[in-house]
């Protein structure tokens, strides 16, 4: 399945500051851009489903309704910032009384190598929509009404035989090996600040490493940090994660139920059963630049043709397309409909290098899905949006 995805290139600069705070106070968020929003009331169950298919039911489970995504980096850290409609992190309790302990998990995944090839398909683990290639995670998990681990996750092992035979192995000696993969066989540690790291599963002992998390007091928002160096290295001794490198990011939350809406639907007390509901947003692409301040992005000169997500999407009745160029070069940016149609020509002429922004306008046209493709002499790419009248 070709992965689709919406593409999110930023500036790596923590706008007049240094870095992202884990603090729970969100004002350093303010001018990153939105990487994805995702709609409300479209949780899902967290079952495995076929290729091209989706989830068998879609619940009521307000924690762990997705909103937003945001996403960003200094020169040794990778940040994450979600919302969601109702408290991230929410979980029954022996406290609170429950019959049942919840688990609650925060999660970035991660194709670190922009290889749909390595890693393993997100509909393996119940999340939609799907796409492949993801090769580790960066995530919190709650337990029993609290905090639990900070952990990152290494998914490059094909089945138990591979697993048992290198994952010690390459833990030790501070390895990932980009090769395909599975979601049932991975690893899972807590890396702390001495570069000693403890090996972690889910319902485990308490560890606070080096990934931090941090939580608003109405429970709406979140944000998580990262060390580069915590995501190891490849065998050759190149970091997984760093600077001036391309990954593609998937947003996931996921919840055990036993305090859900859902829970309640079916008349279980609450705690006491779980109900398993996830939402994860649509993946995007991110480029990891180095450390820079007050910078405006589009003084930065990609390495590669950049085609962005149109803007808004969906729109009503124009939107906006952005490209990035590393190159002069000629240029054609078409629109089609959902039959493959050609329906307008936005650009066809030799472009300069740096980045760029048409506009798209739909009021001749009627509602519905629409594809937009630049073509080079050496390169071609797609990408859809919808036309929502």
């Amino acid at each position: 399945m070709k992965r689709i995805i919406l593409l999110f290139i930023m500036q790596t600069i923590i706008y007049s500051q240094d870095k992202i705070t884990i603090d729970g106070n969100f004002d350093d968020w303010v001018n990153i851009p939105i990487a994805v929003t995702d709609s409300a009331n479209n949780v899902h169950d967290t079952e495995p489903y076929n290729e091209g298919g989706q989830p068998t039911d879609f619940f009521e489970y307000s924690d762990v309704d997705l909103l937003e995504v945001k996403f960003a980096n200094d020169d040794s850290t990778l940040y994450g910032y979600m919302k969601a409609t109702g408290i991230i992190g929410n979980t029954s309790s022996e406290a609170a009384g429950h019959t049942k302990i919840g688990r609650y998990y925060f999660i970035f995944t991660i194709d670190v190598d922009d290889n749909d090839t390595t890693g393993y398909p997100l509909r393996e683990g119940g999340y939609y929509p799907d796409s492949k290639g993801y090769d580790m995670n960066m995530e919190v998990e709650f337990y029993n009404g609290e905090f639990n681990t900070g952990h990152y996750l290494n998914h490059e092992y094909i089945n138990r035989t591979d697993f048992d035979a290198n994952w010690e192995n390459d833990l030790a000696e501070g390895i990932v090996r980009l090769a395909p993969g599975t979601y049932d066989w991975y690893s899972q540690w807590v890396m702390f600040a001495d570069s000693t790291y403890v090996v972690v599963k889910d319902k485990g002992d308490v560890y606070q490493g080096i990934i931090t998390i941090a939580i608003s007091e109405d429970g709406h928002e979140a944000e998580i940090a990262a060390p580069f160096w915590g995501f190891l290295k490849t065998p050759e001794g190149d970091n997984i994660i760093d600077v001036n490198r391309n990954i593609i990011v998937s947003a996931s939350l996921e919840a055990s139920g036993e305090l859900s809406e859902e829970a309640e639907n079916l008349g279980y007390t609450p705690g006491s059963k779980s109900v398993w509901g996830s939402n994860t947003a649509e993946p995007f692409s991110y480029y990891i630049n180095s450390s820079l301040v007050n910078i405006n992005n589009d003084e930065i000169v990609p390495e590669n043709i950049v085609l962005n997500q149109n803007y808004p999407n969906p729109f009503n009745p124009t939107t906006k397309i952005s490209f990035a160029l590393p190159q002069s070069m000629d240029v054609k940016i078409d629109v089609y409909n959902s039959l493959g149609q050609n329906v307008k020509q936005l650009v066809n002429s030799k472009m300069g290098v740096g980045h760029h922004t048409v506009e798209f306008d739909g009021a001749e046209l009627s509602s519905g899905i629409y594809f937009y493709r630049i073509s080079t002499p050496e390169y071609s790419k797609t990408m859809k949006m919808m036309l929502m009248k």
